[in-house]
């Protein structure tokens, strides 16, 4: 909801015990303005009189009417001058003046009003100010302050937020003016290899030299001059980021070697990519995606994706061939989920208020074939919150309108392939971020904005700034790669379930405990299991450890693996973490209501003989009602998302955060059971005849953050091989 015309006088803060949803606060008649890392609550009465939130009280004190929301209530205070400290002025900063601010004010009602609030800080800063935004929504002054303006400043009731001025992650002038090379410190070539398919790649780009072997489908096609994309695309699948490089000067990563199949050209100049020959795209994509494989990649990224969201009610042939591929090849594909137009996103001014919730919106949802069930998609999320121009300058009047690693507003959100239950994206990364500027009374977005666009190779070059969940995947299928390399012997699913339990939800969307289903499934649908890590998808450590199993299981059965609990692990209160990531690949059907062939789940148990577990197992059904399970501390419900959230989804990543000092006790056992079933679907058969069998594989973590000196790496040395 945009806010228009905020009194400032009216504004107040709520000190809350526990947590307060935006419902229960508008059922009392207050609109929700935000919230601070505990249980504060910047509110705002829907009427000046706060009539509605008056007559609420009153009831309560009368007959305890609206208890659930006034007993969490501890005190209600005005909205004062550290409420209106940002990031860089937090109490503890030590400030040199004189210091730059950018004095964010509250929403006006009009123009009028607007020059008001502003004269009303100019007041304060005199001729100090270095410029303003001054759109009645977006109002905004950049001023040079010493310590007596400062806490002038944060005394004026129109004074939302006063913050040091937020910088691009990388300035356009570290890569912009062509940096030389020789600058940048280059490492050895490392194994393993990633594939692309895409446009045209630069092959003499002196940082892809020697790295790509590529080929073009169909091979003898005229090909028009490759554009920027491909070769974007395929730096980052080599290097998986630049951009810490040319800030930070920093050795970049060693590259992979990239194997790169051309199969769209932009002819006409338009920016837009298509496929050169009247050949069906999917036998294209397939052709491309074994001569790959036959290069010795087992990794494949496809930046390509529709312009429109995914409407159903089936799949079309790209989706059900990547799948098919994936399955058949033992393949780790990675898609991107496609980007938002600009023509599908609200005005500017509505972009900003409504961000991230226009992405929920149908025309948003991920476009094919990154529904596909068996392959990685991935979205994006911003690095970047400022803006700049290509000479470095970052003023007022542009605004990034995701935060910092923020959903970016053009990243395309899920459900996938099925109306509930199919996570997509299953992954993020950092794929840039969109910027408006105040022109007079216009708003506009900018085209891409050097200051949040993602840097990568391009030609002349040496670099390039592009945005798109194009640049996202190829990270992600990079990570997918090393971990290829480093375990030769692991699957597809076990690549895909080491890459997704290396993942983690970006701070703007983690959910507080006890939030409700449509937020976490909000949530879900925007960044689905987080953004992967090279290194936590390859590493153990003395306090996380991850224990692996790659194998199948028999079709309609149920299988029990031991998970060994050290009981150092289970003393004590301490932030820890027990994490599992199931992934497996089903046969599919696009003409089936039901997409895929089969079904898996998983489920924790503990304080169970295993002998006892397998007897309750082995008398449930598969389908339909299921006999009553413990509902005591035997069977552990609180592993997140639910089980029924995940149940569609080909790779399932689910955490239980156990922090409190009763969630494990070592009187639980050393032992927990964690239960795999496989359920098929009744079409099964046409989809594979014989299909009795399903490929599976899991990755189980324990994590403990509170202790970084606990050693439980050894201790399951002691206990069990290098498989659950």
């Amino acid at each position: 909801m945009r806010l228009v015309g905020v009194d400032p006088r009216l504004v107040f803060k709520i000190r809350a015990t526990s947590r307060l949803t935006e419902a229960d606060l508008r059922n009392k008649g207050l609109q929700h303005l935000g919230e601070s890392a505990g249980w504060d609550y910047f509110v705002l009465p829907h009427d000046p009189e706060a009539t509605t939130f008056q007559e609420a009280i009153q009831a309560y004190e009368r007959s305890d009417e609206g208890k659930s929301v006034f007993a969490l209530i501890d005190d209600i205070e005005p909205y004062g001058p550290d409420d209106r400290r940002g990031p860089g002025l937090e109490p503890d900063q030590v400030l040199t003046f004189p210091l730059l601010v950018d004095i964010h004010l509250w929403p006006a009602s009009s123009g009028p009003q607007a020059r008001e609030r502003l004269a009303s800080v100019r007041a304060v800063v005199g001729d100090h100010e270095r410029g303003a935004d001054d759109q009645p929504e977006f109002l905004l002054m950049r001023a040079s302050v010493d310590e007596e303006s400062l806490n002038g400043v944060l005394q004026l009731p129109a004074v939302e937020r006063v913050r040091v001025p937020p910088s691009p992650y990388l300035s356009p002038t570290d890569w912009i003016d062509e940096p030389s090379l020789e600058t940048i410190e280059q490492p050895a070539t490392r194994v393993g290899s990633v594939g692309i398919i895409d446009d045209g790649v630069h092959l003499n780009h002196p940082l892809l030299r020697g790295l790509v072997d590529s080929f073009e489908v169909p091979s003898g096609h005229s090909w028009a001059p490759p554009t920027q994309h491909g070769t974007m695309v395929a730096g980052l699948a080599a290097y998986g980021d630049f951009e810490p490089a040319l800030r930070d000067g920093t050795p970049l990563p060693p590259p992979l070697s990239v194997v790169a199949a051309r199969v769209v050209e932009d002819r006409a100049g338009s920016e837009t990519a298509t496929f050169p020959t009247d050949t069906p795209e999917h036998r294209i994509l397939e052709e491309a995606i074994r001569e790959i494989v036959s290069r010795g990649a087992n990794v494949v990224n496809i930046s390509l994706a529709d312009r429109y969201g995914y409407a159903g009610p089936h799949v079309d042939h790209r989706t059900e061939m990547l799948d098919r591929l994936a399955r058949e090849l033992d393949v780790v594909i990675v898609v991107a989920s496609g980007n938002v137009g600009e023509s599908l996103l609200p005005e500017p001014r509505e972009l900003h208020a409504r961000h991230p919730e226009h992405l929920l919106a149908d025309e948003c949802r991920v476009a094919e074939p990154a529904v596909a069930a068996n392959c990685l998609t991935v979205g994006s999320i911003a690095r970047s919150d400022q803006g700049a121009h290509p000479d470095g300058d970052s003023p007022p009047q542009l605004r990034a309108v995701a935060g910092i690693d923020e959903v970016s507003p053009f990243s395309r959100s899920g459900p996938g392939f099925r109306p509930k239950g199919s996570v997509k994206p299953d992954l993020v990364h950092y794929g840039g971020n969109l910027v408006s500027q105040a022109t007079l009374s216009q708003r506009n977005l900018s085209p891409t904005d050097v200051g949040v666009a993602v840097v990568s190779l391009g030609v002349p070059g040496p670099f390039h700034a592009s945005i798109g969940t194009s640049f996202a995947a190829p990270r992600v299928a990079r990570i997918a790669a090393v971990v290829r390399d480093e375990y030769p012997s692991a699957s597809a699913n076990l690549t895909r379930a080491l890459v997704g339990l290396s993942a983690r939800v970006p701070n703007p969307h983690r959910v507080k405990s006890g939030a409700k289903a449509a937020e976490v499934a909000k949530h879900l649908a925007l960044t689905g299991y987080g953004a992967p890590d090279e290194r936590r998808a390859i590493e153990s450590l003395q306090n996380r450890v991850v224990m692996t199993f790659d194998g199948e299981i028999e079709a309609d059965t149920s299988i029990i693996h031991p998970i060994p609990i050290p009981e150092e692990f289970a003393i004590g209160k301490s932030d820890r973490t027990i994490a599992i990531a199931l992934a497996y690949d089903p046969p599919t059907r696009r003409f089936r209501r039901e997409y895929l062939a089969s079904r898996m789940k998983v489920d924790l148990y503990r304080l169970f003989d295993l002998d006892e577990l397998k007897a309750i197992m082995a008398r449930q059904p598969i389908d339909g009602d299921r006999l009553k399970l413990p509902d005591n501390r035997r069977r552990i419900k609180s592993l997140k998302p639910s089980s029924e959230a995940v149940l569609h989804s080909t790779l399932q990543v689910r955490r239980w955060n156990a922090s409190a000092a009763t969630s494990l006790d070592p009187n639980d056992g050393q032992t927990y059971h964690l239960v795999v079933t496989h359920m098929r679907t009744p079409w099964a058969e046409l989809a594979e005849p014989g299909y009795d069998r399903q490929r599976y594989a899991l990755a189980v973590e324990l994590e403990d953050r509170g202790r970084q000196q606990i050693n439980i790496l050894d201790r399951l040395r002691d206990r069990v091989r290098p498989t659950v």
